[in-house]
C-alpha cells in the first residue's frame, strides 16, 4: 500500500490520470468495451461512474468482469493493474522503486531516451499522489526530479538526438514541481520553478506546455495579490488569439478573477461567463491534454472566490457549494473545496451550515498534506474564535478540535 491506498487503487487512479480522463470518460470508455464483448452486461454510466469513485479510494475492489474491462480500457494487462507484485508500474508504487532514474544522476549516465521514458512515467506518478494526498510530501521528490533533469540539459550530459525531447519532458516536470510548491505553500520556489520550466518549454518549442505555465503564473501573481499582474499575463494570451476554446476558457477566468479582485465586477463575471461558454465545447484535437481539470466545478469555485474577492461573501457560498459537491471524491481536490466553502460560510456567519462541512474537513485535514489549505483554515478557525458568541458551540468546539489537527500535522 502507498500513503494508505491499496496498490491496485493507486494503480487504478494513476492509470487514469496519465490519461487525463474524467471518471466519467472511464465510464464511458466501460461502455464501449462491454459492448464489444458479447455476454458482457454491466449498469449505465452514473453507476459506472460511482463505482470507480469506490474502487480508485479502496472502498471497494473491482470484481469480474470489471477488471478484465479496466484492463481493456487502459490498454494493460489485467496483472498490471491488479496484481500486488506486479514490477514498473506507470503509477504512484512506481516512486518506491527510483532506481532506474536515480541511475542517471548528476554525472552519471548521459540522459537517453529510456531517462526521457522514465521521467514521463515518474511525473505521471507524482501527479496521481498530489491529487490524492496534497503537495507537502511530494513537493521534495517532485523537485528533485526536476533539478536532475534541468541538470542534465545544462552540462550536455544527454545522448545525441533528445535535446527537444528532453527539454520538453524538464518544463512539464517543473510544470508538476511549481505546483506542488503552489499547494505546499512555498510561493516563492513555486515562481522560481515555474519560469525555468517556461524557459525551457519554449526551447523546446511546446507552446502547449507554455500556456499551461503561464496560467500557472497567473494563478500566481492572483494568489499573492498582484491582479494587475495576473490581468496582464491572461490579456497578453488572450490577445495572441488563436486559443483551443478550452485555454481560452482558462485564460479568461484568470482574467475574470484578476478584475474581481481590482473591483471590476461586471468586466469580471464577462469573462467567466466567456470561459463557461467554451466550457460547453468539448475537448477538442486543439486542446491541449492538461485542460482536463477545467470543468464545471472548477468554474463554479473560482465565480464564488471572484464574489469572495468583491467581498459579496453571501453571493459566494452557493457555487463554492456546488464546486464542493462536484468533488465527491476524497483527495486534495475535494479537501480545498470543503476549506474555501467553510471560510464563505463562515465570513457569510452561517453557523450552522458551516458544522456539517468542518466536520468534512476535519475528516479530511489528516489525509491530505496542504500547507496552503491548512493556513486556510487556522486562519478560519481564528475567525471563529473571534466571533465570540455567534457560532454554535458544536462548531466552535469543532473549530477548536481542527486547529489542534492542524497543529499536529
Amino acid at each position: 500500500m502507498i500513503m494508505g491506498l491499496p496498490t491496485w487503487a493507486a494503480r487504478l487512479k494513476a492509470a487514469r490520470h496519465g490519461e487525463c480522463w474524467t471518471q466519467k470518460e472511464v465510464a464511458r470508455r466501460l461502455t464501449e468495451a462491454a459492448r464489444e464483448h458479447a455476454g458482457i452486461r454491466i449498469p449505465g454510466r452514473e453507476s459506472l461512474t460511482r463505482m470507480l469513485r469506490d474502487w480508485e479510494t479502496g472502498r471497494a475492489r473491482p470484481r469480474s468482469p470489471y477488471p478484465q474491462l479496466l484492463a481493456l480500457v487502459f490498454g494493460l494487462d489485467e496483472a498490471v493493474l491488479f496484481d500486488d507484485n506486479a514490477p514498473h508500474v506507470l503509477n504512484s508504487s512506481t516512486l518506491g522503486d527510483m532506481s532506474v532514474l536515480n541511475s542517471f544522476a548528476v554525472n552519471g549516465r548521459p540522459a537517453d531516451m529510456d531517462y526521457v521514458t522514465m521521467l514521463r512515467q515518474t511525473i505521471q506518478a507524482l501527479v496521481a499522489l498530489d491529487g490524492a494526498h496534497g503537495g507537502n510530501e511530494v513537493f521534495p521528490l517532485s523537485l528533485r526530479v526536476f533539478r536532475t533533469a534541468s541538470a542534465k540539459l545544462a552540462e550536455g550530459n544527454f545522448t545525441a538526438g533528445i535535446e527537444r525531447d528532453l527539454e520538453a519532458v524538464a518544463g512539464e516536470a517543473g510544470e508538476v514541481a511549481a505546483w506542488m510548491a503552489y499547494d505546499a505553500d512555498r510561493q516563492d520556489a513555486s515562481r522560481q520553478i515555474i519560469q525555468e520550466a517556461l524557459m525551457l518549454s519554449r526551447l523546446a518549442g511546446d507552446r502547449g506546455m507554455e500556456l499551461f505555465e503561464l496560467g500557472h503564473l497567473s494563478m500566481l501573481s492572483l494568489y499573492r495579490r498582484r491582479p494587475h499582474e495576473a490581468l496582464r499575463i491572461a490579456d497578453d494570451v488572450l490577445t495572441n488569439g488563436g486559443l483551443p476554446p478550452r485555454v481560452a476558457a482558462i485564460f479568461d477566468v484568470r482574467r475574470g478573477r484578476a478584475l474581481a479582485t481590482m473591483g471590476d465586477k461586471a468586466r469580471g463575471f464577462d469573462a467567466l461567463q466567456r470561459a463557461r461558454s467554451a466550457l460547453t465545447e468539448s475537448i477538442s484535437a486543439r486542446d491541449p491534454y492538461w485542460t482536463w481539470w477545467m470543468d464545471e466545478a472548477e468554474l463554479s469555485w473560482h465565480e464564488g472566490m471572484a464574489h469572495a474577492e468583491l467581498g459579496e461573501w453571501r453571493q459566494a457560498v452557493a457555487p463554492i457549494a456546488e464546486a464542493f459537491v462536484g468533488r465527491s471524491v476524497r483527495g486534495r481536490s475535494r479537501y480545498q473545496y470543503a476549506a474555501q466553502l467553510l471560510n464563505a460560510l463562515v465570513h457569510a456567519q452561517a453557523w450552522r451550515e458551516a458544522e456539517p462541512v468542518i466536520v468534512d474537513v476535519m475528516g479530511q485535514a489528516s489525509e491530505v498534506g496542504s500547507a496552503r489549505t491548512a493556513n486556510l483554515l487556522l486562519r478560519v478557525t481564528d475567525r471563529i474564535e473571534r466571533a465570540g458568541t455567534g457560532p454554535t458551540s458544536t462548531l466552535a468546539d469543532s473549530a477548536q478540535d481542527l486547529r489542534c489537527m492542524l497543529a499536529s500535522s
